[in-house]
């Protein structure tokens, strides 16, 4: 863990927080400049883009930069966690099968095979929500928004909620 920790210092002092938050700035200031279409080519879209980065680089508050630094590495691992179970899916080749009835040309059933995340849209969205909100909360946005007042989640809490969310689905499940 020391390891970590001096690589996370090392990386601090050269400064990595405030070029992710210029990279940041710069990657949403020139998309919507250039989906909207003001400029006829890229680069003054770039330009505006640069020019907007180093000024909210240098109005935003030291406290701020640190969040987002810690932000996105928490929404890195998530993603890698994310690509991670991805591939185990493609690998394992799990499909969500679904008995739609029987052909009756053939007389044989029919299947509706689709992937696991298209099956289950809405609840993989809500899973990434929340996934987003707890690094978000996790990060310290929570107190950026003033939400400092809030009790503290501890290990037990958060075991119970998972213990209840695993007997909700349980007992939703259909026979």
């Amino acid at each position: 863990m020391d390891g970590i920790t001096t690589g996370m210092a090392f990386l601090t002092g050269l400064g990595l927080p405030e070029v992710l938050l210029w990279v940041l700035t710069f990657a949403v200031v020139f998309g919507v400049l250039t989906k909207i279409g003001i400029f006829k080519t890229r680069a003054p879209a770039a330009l505006v883009s640069i020019i907007v980065g180093f000024m909210i680089l240098l109005a935003v508050p030291a406290s701020v930069v640190g969040v987002i630094a810690t932000l996105s590495t928490g929404l890195i691992v998530a993603a890698i966690g994310f690509l991670v179970i991805l591939a185990l899916i493609e690998v394992g080749n799990i499909k969500h099968v679904e008995w739609k009835g029987v052909n009756e040309k053939t007389g044989k059933p029919v299947y509706d095979e689709r992937h696991p995340f298209q099956a289950h849209g809405t609840v993989m969205t809500i899973i990434v929500i929340g996934i987003v909100a707890l690094i978000f909360w996790m990060s310290g946005g929570a107190a950026l928004i003033g939400l400092t007042s809030l009790p503290a989640i501890g290990m037990s809490t958060w075991l119970l909620i998972i213990v209840g969310a695993a007997v909700l689905w349980m007992f939703s499940e259909k026979e």
